[in-house]
């Protein structure tokens, strides 16, 4: 949807994120004064504005980076600045990795296939296991936001501490076709696997390489999700970007 502002606090966007599975309280969070500082001017600036640079300067006002320095320009925009805030969650320090934050969570409800307030977030490969060194799993940043996901209830509960390769072989032999479905959706498990991905992790790179794999899986799915282009056009040159807003 595409509006024209005629305030600092639209609630037509509001709407908006609510359809796309965006919980209230989340919402409210991510509005702070300085995004609604320059959401105000740049309603003055731009002639309409859209739910993806609505959706940007949530993103650029909730945390630090070069974007702070810079204008919305078209989706891309959107694109890159969600890419970059994945790229320094990687780089994070220790006592950050502890924390899910509300960008966090904002992320994972725009990218996730099925949203809904009685979802719960799930850690695909999950903080406790059996089978992982300690020594090892120590160095992995499992709060990232791509080792995240949303599940229903039951999913969670089943799921509970099996890593993902052995929660997929159990719904198979218990016949779960529901709960294989939602969480081979809400994982991108099969992308995953086709980039080379064997859905083991033994150490560190290869939890990194896992991580980047699913977090651009992120960053299209929320683009795809809150513009409606597809994934050809994500990836697009410049004569293929949306008429600027």
């Amino acid at each position: 949807m595409i509006t024209k502002i005629i305030d600092n606090n639209p609630v037509s966007f509001d709407y908006d994120l609510r359809y796309l599975g965006v919980d209230t309280v989340l919402i409210s969070d991510l509005c702070n004064e300085s995004f609604k500082k320059e959401l105000f001017f740049n309603s003055i600036s731009f002639k309409e504005i859209s739910l993806e640079h609505y959706i940007y300067l949530l993103f650029k006002h909730n945390f630090y980076s070069e974007f702070n320095f810079k204008a919305y320009k078209d989706i891309n925009s959107l694109k890159s600045i969600v890419e970059r805030y994945l790229e320094l969650k990687m780089n994070s320090n220790f006592r950050s990795r502890n924390t899910i934050s509300s960008l966090d969570k904002f992320i994972l409800q725009l990218a996730s296939p099925l949203q809904s307030d009685l979802m719960q977030i799930d850690h695909i490969f999950p903080l406790k296991d059996n089978e992982t060194p300690e020594h090892i799993k120590s160095r992995f940043n499992l709060n990232h936001p791509a080792n995240l996901c949303y599940l229903s209830k039951s999913n969670n509960q089943r799921k509970s501490n099996r890593l993902p390769s052995a929660y997929i072989e159990y719904l198979e032999t218990q016949n779960e076709t529901k709960l294989y479905t939602e969480f081979l959706s809400q994982t991108f498990w099969n992308e995953l696997i086709s980039e080379s991905f064997n859905g083991e992790i033994n150490n560190k790179a290869a939890f990194d390489s896992y991580l980047s794999i699913r977090g651009q899986r992120l960053v299209e799915s929320l683009v795809v999700r809150v513009s409606g282009v597809n994934n050809n056009e994500i990836t697009s040159n410049d004569d293929n970007k949306r008429t600027k807003v």
